[in-house]
């Protein structure tokens, strides 16, 4: 259970990283421009989309220029592999696990493995 918290919590600091970069990138865009206060009484909506459309185009410029970058695009590529890690370590505990439950309900059937040192052999049914 040590291994799979530990892989998980790896493709946490990764994909935490890459919000940052990104995070990072939308700053640097700077804010929008105010609207100038006449406009924002005459017409409310109009300025609420526009504002909206500037910060959605904001996200997304921040969004396309970390992942042209060859730091994001490292990161990206080493928190998919601690990503696939963990989904191993994940399945293999988890298979494991099974294993040992559907293996252990029935007695002397020891689950597809041979039988340990406190387990009796299957009884030789072939005359």
């Amino acid at each position: 259970m040590d291994d799979m918290k530990r892989a998980w919590d790896e493709v946490g600091d990764g994909f935490t990283k890459l919000g940052k970069m990104i995070s990072e990138r939308y700053r640097d865009h700077g804010t929008p421009e105010a609207a100038p206060s006449g406009a924002a009484t005459d017409n409310a909506v109009s300025d609420a989309i526009r504002r909206a459309t500037e910060e959605l185009d904001r996200a997304f410029t921040s969004l396309g220029d970390t992942l042209r970058d060859n730091a994001a695009q490292d990161q990206m590529r080493e928190t998919g592999k601690k990503l696939t890690e963990a989904l191993k370590t994940t399945f293999t505990e988890v298979s494991d696990e099974i294993r040992r439950t559907v293996g252990g309900n029935r007695p002397g059937d020891s689950g597809g493995r041979p039988p340990g040192p406190d387990e009796p052999s299957a009884p030789d049914t072939q005359a």
